[in-house]
């Protein structure tokens, strides 16, 4: 009887599917997943025979995007990709698949598009229509789940340990507020946690061989060692922390209307600072200003004159990178559209608790916080946002730094450099930029190493590529842009080979756009004398809108975009709490 089935499915594949009963697909379907092999599964059950199976059946089990066998040997070079945002995707994208295995290595198994994460957190998306699955039935991109803990230039391999339970975004930091300070990972290399993991958080450990290698594992924020910052502020990086300020804010005003809610703490959970007055914290500041004004308000009536939103930042004004024409009329707009702006302004302390009275022994949600600044000392928030700039991740600063043998084979050494007799005997290390940390690439975007006696040499199979990394002369300012057209041009040269033979990488400026709320948004343009300086304005609004829109990286979301900010626009953003 089930050699009769399986021939029968065998031909129903050929013929297609649809032709026997769903429960007859589904039982037979579990018996044919036994085995590890494709002989295995098909042949080995039965003595009949089966005839060949059809290009229908053959698609669905060759998988474009199937997963990535560290121990297999492809025909073709390895490129293992480490990270997935605007760097490594846009690179595995682009790589040739007739040429290269590209396989990507990160704990987020999604790509995000960044300049709607604010969007997103207000309400106005939905946080699927600004991802992209690193797996693709399209495209010939393989992935392992795993963060990076430590690499082997010598012998061309990735210590990696898989993190499929435990990604980094699916668990709230009230549950893992202690694991904030500590490192992700069991004790591999120089990586060490400053408490210890539970047992099923530690992933399995393994190898995974490259023949090229690109490190985009991106930045984290910089929190300027304030305390109380690491532990009780929320970041503005990944999807989970846009869905924990779109959480924390329904959050306070629910607990604002409680009647044994207090004035006094009212006004604190109603309270919302940002912290950084960058294109990040400016447009967060925006948007979680209109959804005020145009939702809240309208359900919470009573709350309007209760709330406010506060945009610090230590510079003496806001969107310090754009011109100062521009830049004063961002600080204009938001001023009058309700966020108030202070500038030159430093953070000295964030802890629970209200303000003037004593900290409180542990985080309690239901409360507020304190934010205490040198120059106006203590206030309560309901919300504190951290939105500055970047720093270097725990990889590249404690990973990538001395190596234990100089990589022969990778390595060359750099014009004018003379080479020493052993340069096994000589200690090297990293190049790296002496303020940030960041990787220092050449003009070819590949990592660079340094002797303790002054030599210099060039990983010829080795590149960095996004925030991570800085090019020695004219680096280009850490953005996505910039990160994209590195990973576009690097993926270009790969592709036709012979990258060291070809002119270095180039950044070329397209402009700067940012969004000030109440539909008016600002555009600085590169320098130019046929074209006006900036935009600002309903206009640039516009701009802003169709950019963005068109540069979703697929039509789905394009279009489930268009179709969010149409539906937001009639009838309103959601405002349920889940």
């Amino acid at each position: 009887m089930a050699n009769k089935a399986l021939f029968a499915v065998g031909l129903g594949m050929e013929l297609g599917c649809s032709q026997f009963p769903r429960a007859t697909r589904q039982t037979v379907g579990a018996k044919l997943r036994i085995g590890s092999t494709w002989k295995d599964r098909y042949l080995s059950p039965t003595n009949v025979k089966i005839q060949p199976i059809g290009p229908i059946f053959k698609r669905h089990i060759t998988s474009k995007g199937s997963t990535a066998d560290p121990g297999s040997a492809p025909d073709r070079e390895r490129v293992v990709i480490l990270g997935s945002g605007w760097g490594g995707y846009t690179l595995s994208r682009r790589l040739s698949p007739s040429k290269f295995y590209p396989t990507v290595v990160s704990p987020r198994s999604y790509f995000v598009f960044t300049p709607l994460l604010t969007d997103a957190a207000a309400g106005s998306l939905n946080f699927s229509e600004i991802v992209e699955p690193v797996r693709d039935r399209k495209s010939q991109v393989h992935y392992i789940q795993a963060a990076a803990r430590s690499v082997d230039f010598n012998k061309k391999t990735v210590m990696v340990e898989a993190c499929v339970v435990k990604s980094g975004v699916t668990e709230s930091p009230r549950v893992e507020r202690s694991e904030r300070e500590t490192d992700q990972g069991p004790q591999i290399g120089n990586l060490r946690g400053k408490e210890a993991l539970r047992k099923w958080e530690a992933g399995q450990v393994f190898e995974v061989p490259y023949d090229k290698l690109v490190i985009a594992v991106g930045c984290v924020s910089r929190t300027f060692n304030t305390s109380g910052v690491r532990q009780n502020a929320m970041f503005f990086k990944d999807i989970g922390d846009a869905k924990r300020v779109k959480r924390r804010v329904r959050e306070c005003f629910e607990l604002a209307v409680m009647p044994t809610t207090s004035f006094e703490l009212r006004k604190n959970l109603l309270h919302f600072a940002i912290v950084g007055a960058g294109p990040t914290g400016t447009e967060l500041a925006a948007a979680l200003c209109d959804f005020l004004h145009d939702d809240m308000f309208q359900i919470y009536p009573k709350l309007k004159d209760s709330t406010r939103i506060t945009l610090y930042d230590v510079a003496p004004k806001v969107l310090s990178m754009f011109d100062k024409t521009l830049s004063d009329y961002a600080m204009t707009v938001m001023s009058r559209e309700g966020v108030e702006v202070k500038t030159n302004h430093h953070i000295q302390e964030l802890r629970w608790g209200e303000p003037h009275k004593d900290p409180a022994p542990e985080m309690d949600p239901k409360g507020c916080l304190t934010l205490k600044t040198k120059e106006g000392g203590e206030e309560g928030v309901g919300m504190c946002v951290w939105a500055t700039g970047n720093e270097m991740n725990k990889f590249v600063n404690d990973s990538l730094g001395p190596l234990e043998q100089f990589p022969t084979f990778s390595a060359l050494f750099q014009p004018g450099h003379t080479s020493p007799n052993d340069p096994k005997s000589v200690a090297w290390k990293i190049k790296k930029a002496p303020k940030t940390g960041a990787l220092l690439v050449d003009n070819h975007l590949r990592v660079q190493l340094e002797s303790e006696d002054g030599r210099g040499a060039v990983m010829q199979d080795v590149f960095a590529l996004g925030d991570n990394c800085m090019l020695e002369s004219d680096s280009p300012p850490a953005t996505a842009q910039a990160t994209n057209q590195e990973a576009c041009w690097l993926a270009k040269r790969l592709n036709k080979g012979g990258i060291g033979q070809e002119p270095g990488f180039s950044f070329k400026n397209f402009g700067m756009i940012a969004y000030l709320g109440s539909s008016k948004a600002l555009m600085q343009i590169p320098s130019s004398e046929h074209l006006p300086k900036g935009i600002k304005g309903r206009t640039a609004w516009l701009i802003w809108k169709g950019a963005y829109l068109t540069m979703s990286l697929s039509w789905r979301n394009r279009l489930r975009i268009l179709y969010s900010w149409m539906s937001n626009w009639a009838f309103g953003r959601d405002i349920s709490r889940y």
